[in-house]
């Protein structure tokens, strides 16, 4: 799992990502920014009913109920980590706009840069396209544009055999050197 920081009116809060949507956040950190206690939170009738229904209910595509260690748990018996949905709940009892900030740090988190990717994605295949129809029509008017074009997609193969033969060539410098450490 990996930590990553994100800054909130210059304190630090971290969230802890595996990935997937299994995120957690340091509400030690969280509380701190507002001089409050995450001891008083848990105490509350309405967060440790919310923590039994995480535990009891499949939520999200999930087939089984958060495990209380999915759920809440303290690390060096100094930081107290939250599962991001009780976490959004904990931002809520902190601040509204915190909660705010809290949610879309999570989106970006599980969302990760699939909206760039996807519109990076949809501006190739269209450009894609265009660059076909144009060959085509190009090809058409200009015959012998297809034999350049021809030559073309051949470099673009022997490039990415070069590159893949490549790749295998650093992997088999890092096994060496992984290898002659042990």
């Amino acid at each position: 799992m990996e930590v990553v920081h994100f800054i909130y009116e210059n304190q630090e809060v971290d969230f802890l990502s595996n990935g997937d949507e299994n995120v957690m956040i340091n509400a030690t950190q969280m509380a701190k920014i507002f001089e409050k206690r995450v001891d008083v939170f848990m105490k509350s009738d309405h967060a440790r009913e919310f923590i039994s229904a995480l535990e009891l209910t499949p939520f999200g595509g999930r087939l089984a109920p958060l495990k209380r260690s999915e759920i809440i748990k303290t690390v060096n018996g100094v930081n107290t980590w939250m599962h991001r949905i009780l976490a959004l709940k904990f931002a809520a009892w902190l601040d509204p706009k915190f909660e705010v900030w809290v949610f879309s740090t999570i989106d970006q988190i599980i969302l990760g840069h699939y909206k760039e990717v996807k519109e990076a994605t949809i501006e190739k295949i269209q450009a894609q396209n265009e660059f076909q129809r144009k060959k085509s029509d190009y090809i058409l008017k200009h015959p012998e544009l297809a034999e350049i074009f021809e030559l073309e997609l051949r470099i673009t193969a022997a490039d990415r055999k070069r590159m893949k033969a490549l790749q295998a060539s650093v992997a088999q410098i890092r096994m060496d050197l992984f290898q002659e450490t042990n």
